[in-house]
């Protein structure tokens, strides 16, 4: 779409400086403010949606990353829990852990050592992260059909 507007606005100035480019004062030099801004602003449209475009071709590395990352931090957290949980196995005997991070709020003592915790904040991050570059993926089709009508 951009890329469209962009070459007809162009088109029109090539066509109107080859015409009227001997004429001393014509409509021509009053039609520049309107075209030559045109031009720019089309220009760096076209650039912006590009770095948009080129930027999203690694998102799904990104999210791949982020999602390994946060599998590691589920194992090292369900290590940790499961060694407390044999040590307090005869307080805590009826419990099945479903989610080893959500296990990590019901005691006390893991909720509040400091490793588990920085854990814990770098898992969430992480998934808030992977939710932006989601989010930032369902611009691609955006981007797409502004510069060139694409899918």
């Amino acid at each position: 779409m951009i890329t469209l507007i962009f070459l007809m606005v162009i088109g029109i100035t090539i066509f109107f400086e080859y015409k009227y480019s001997e004429d001393a004062f014509s409509y021509w030099d009053l039609t520049r403010f309107i075209t030559i801004p045109l031009i720019l602003t089309c220009f760096i449209t076209i650039i912006i949606f590009m770095h948009g475009l080129i930027s999203l071709r690694i998102i799904d590395d990104k999210i791949d990353l982020y999602s390994k990352q946060n599998k590691e931090i589920e194992s090292k957290i369900e290590v940790t829990v499961k060694q407390y949980m044999e040590y307090e196995n005869k307080t805590f005997t009826n419990l099945k852990p479903d989610s080893y991070i959500n296990l990590v709020n019901l005691y006390p003592e893991l909720k509040s050592d400091k490793l588990v915790q920085k854990q814990i904040n770098v898992y969430t991050k992480n998934n808030n992260t992977i939710i932006e570059l989601k989010q930032e993926k369902l611009n691609k089709t955006l981007y797409k059909w502004w510069l060139y009508f694409g899918k």
